[in-house]
């Protein structure tokens, strides 16, 4: 077998905040985004101009899209992970977003003062497990997130606090990751990227825990227990996950069948792959693709 190479990132990541700045804001065109699993001191709200893959944040892992808004809780692990087409030589594919990075300590201290502030102090301490916008709220939030790239100093924070406001009142906000507050020391973020981009890359193929412990230098039961106290779930739970995420995607946005969904996931048996698509997405593959394919009802007309 051809030794696996890694070219690993810090992971601990800092924001290049300027000293007068308390809002950063950062507009970013690229091939693909920032790829290694990390944390920051700031809360990250990010807003998805274009772009698709995968989600890890906390101990979630799920698919991301065009148009779609999350805020990140300080230290919180997260990546998103472009899907394969991005990574391919000359690839017109692009990963545009606009990233919104500010002190939690400074508007929580902020907010303290403030009896009227309750929601938002909510909304900073839910942050820490990560959220969703759901689509009607995206689409409320979006022009004030390009709005933000044209503003500095006092108007670029007040523009935030409006944005923070909207979405400590808003009902169609989803919490992401469990109550577990996943903090990881950089080394063990340095392993666990290593796993994540070779399941990445490798999990339509067969893979065995051998093989996959092997990268980080452990023994398999050494590596279930390092991988299980890091993330909260089992190495095959996340294997299946990946798995079934990009099952999801083949059905709703390749046409698959659920034949093809299945095979060109990594599954080899169609039973199995029934019961896990269930377990994870709380419904069949044939449901869930009518679903998401169902005509849409414009909430203007």
């Amino acid at each position: 077998m051809e030794p696996i190479c890694f070219d690993m990132e810090p992971i601990c990541f800092k924001v290049p905040r300027q000293k007068e700045e308390t809002v950063r804001v950062e507009y970013w065109d690229l091939p693909y985004f920032y790829e290694p699993l990390h944390f920051h001191e700031e809360c990250q709200l990010t807003y998805i101009i274009e772009s698709e893959g995968i989600l890890f944040i906390g101990d979630k892992l799920d698919n991301f899209k065009k148009r779609e808004i999350f805020l990140i809780g300080k230290n919180l692990p997260h990546v998103f992970r472009n899907d394969d087409s991005y990574y391919v030589q000359k690839s017109l594919h692009r990963a545009r977003a606009i990233s919104v990075f500010f002190s939690m300590d400074a508007f929580e201290a902020f907010f303290d003062k403030i009896p009227e502030s309750y929601n938002l102090r909510k909304l900073l301490t839910n942050s820490t497990y990560g959220i969703r916008l759901g689509k009607t709220e995206s689409r409320t939030i979006e022009p004030y997130m390009k709005k933000l790239l044209k503003l500095n100093g006092l108007p670029r924070v007040f523009e935030l606090l409006e944005i923070l406001r909207l979405l400590s009142i808003s009902e169609d906000v989803h919490i992401m990751s469990t109550n577990t507050r996943l903090v990881l020391e950089e080394e063990d973020s340095v392993k666990l990227n290593k796993v994540f981009e070779f399941i990445m890359t490798n999990h339509r193929k067969r893979i065995t825990l051998d093989e996959v412990a092997s990268i980080v230098c452990m023994t398999p039961t050494s590596f279930c227990r390092f991988f299980k106290s890091r993330t909260q779930k089992t190495f095959t739970n996340f294997l299946i996950e990946v798995r079934i995420s990009n099952a999801c995607k083949l059905l709703t946005e390749k046409s698959y069948n659920v034949a093809e969904a299945c095979y060109s996931s990594g599954f080899n048996n169609i039973s199995n792959f029934h019961r896990h698509f269930l377990n994870v997405t709380g419904m069949t593959p044939i449901n869930y693709r009518r679903s998401a394919i169902k005509p849409k009802v414009s909430v203007y007309t």
